[in-house]
């Protein structure tokens, strides 16, 4: 079986779970059952579910008996993103209406007059707090004994939790900051957490649950961890190469980070190697009200000139090959390749 054919299988396998399991059947009022289980429903990458099955399978548990945890890091997933577009006001996800615009007409037509944009951001924020509670229940029912379990609760809290919501509450409040006061490692720290930690979390879990070990510094679990974190932050950077030097984005227009004046790792690497005048240029850029396609050029041939857009793509695959570092202690397996040209596609992709 080759790495595509075991992804289509895996996300196949938890589409299904997610399609049919009852626990969002028991929400009142319906429309927020629904709701509950959209974001899942839409599909999408399923790079977490997918990790956690390879890392527990490169360990020796049976892929079947995974199939709860991966579809509770999917679940556990989908809710950060619910909450992520209410704070970012974003109107659609994966190409259709996000969660807080489909019960804000949910609103308008069940309660005419209601203020339907409140109450549809509101339904939203329950809607998420309940897919982090169906997280849990599947991470519960997992066919484990029940102090992995209990372990693999309580790692879901501390990096779905703490560490990932506190990089989503640092993204924001770097927005806020004139990007010329923000530094690289404020932003890799804040990736670390919002995009590296969940993937962590799926390694981590698909270790834990194979070795049955509660423990998830122990060397293993450890090195799988490290790989996923590593793998996530050079998926972020990869992200923000493509806003500016792709060539299409799903659900954000090219050069939309200039606009929102966000400080990515690519922009502060082209401040901090351009001389003053390129420096100055390219600040002047950021929060312009032009169309984007009369700016991203030029910001494109800065990002160039000083050699930030090199530089990012060498860092990117330094972090690549760090991560697949972490794999050559653990035996030859099929997972063990998977992984490796997981890690590989994450900074060759195009969208």
């Amino acid at each position: 079986m080759t790495m595509q054919q075991s992804l289509r299988t895996i996300a196949g396998a938890v589409d299904t779970l997610l399609r049919q399991d009852a626990y969002p059947d028991r929400i009142r009022p319906d429309y927020l059952g629904a709701a509950v289980r959209d974001y899942p429903a839409r599909g999408g990458k399923r790079l977490r579910p997918v990790l956690l099955t390879w890392c527990g399978c490169l360990l020796g548990a049976e892929q079947e008996k995974l199939l709860l945890p991966a579809a509770a890091v999917e679940v556990f997933h989908n809710w950060t993103l619910v909450h992520d577009d209410i704070i970012d006001q974003d109107p659609v996800r994966r190409g259709m209406p996000t969660a807080h615009v489909v019960l804000g007409r949910e609103m308008e037509r069940s309660f005419p007059g209601a203020d339907a944009e409140r109450f549809g951001r509101d339904f939203a924020i329950l809607c998420g707090d309940l897919q982090q509670s169906w997280a849990n229940d599947l991470l519960a029912r997992a066919p484990f004994s029940p102090a992995v379990t209990v372990a693999a609760l309580r790692r879901m809290q501390q990096l779905g939790g703490i560490a990932l919501i506190s990089g989503e509450a640092v993204d924001v409040e770097l927005s806020l900051r004139d990007p010329l006061t923000v530094s690289e490692q404020e932003v890799i720290a804040m990736t670390r957490g919002k995009t590296g930690a969940l993937l962590r979390l799926a390694a981590e879990l698909g270790a834990m649950f194979a070795l049955e070990c509660c423990d998830p510094e122990a060397p293993a679990i450890r090195k799988l961890g490290d790989f996923a974190e590593d793998c996530g932050v050079a998926f972020q950077l990869r992200d923000d190469y493509l806003g500016i030097f792709g060539t299409e984005r799903l659900g954000k227009p090219l050069g939309n980070d200039l606009r929102e004046g966000k400080p990515t790792v690519l922009l502060l690497r082209a401040l901090s190697l351009s001389g003053d005048t390129a420096r100055r240029e390219l600040a002047s850029l950021l929060h312009r009200p032009e169309p984007l396609e009369e700016i991203l050029p030029r910001a494109r041939e800065l990002m160039i000139d000083c050699g930030a857009r090199d530089a990012l793509e060498l860092e990117m695959k330094q972090l690549i090959q760090r991560a697949i570092g972490q794999l050559e202690t653990f035996p030859d397996h099929c997972c063990r390749d998977y992984l490796t040209e997981f890690a590989t596609l994450l900074i060759a992709r195009d969208l």
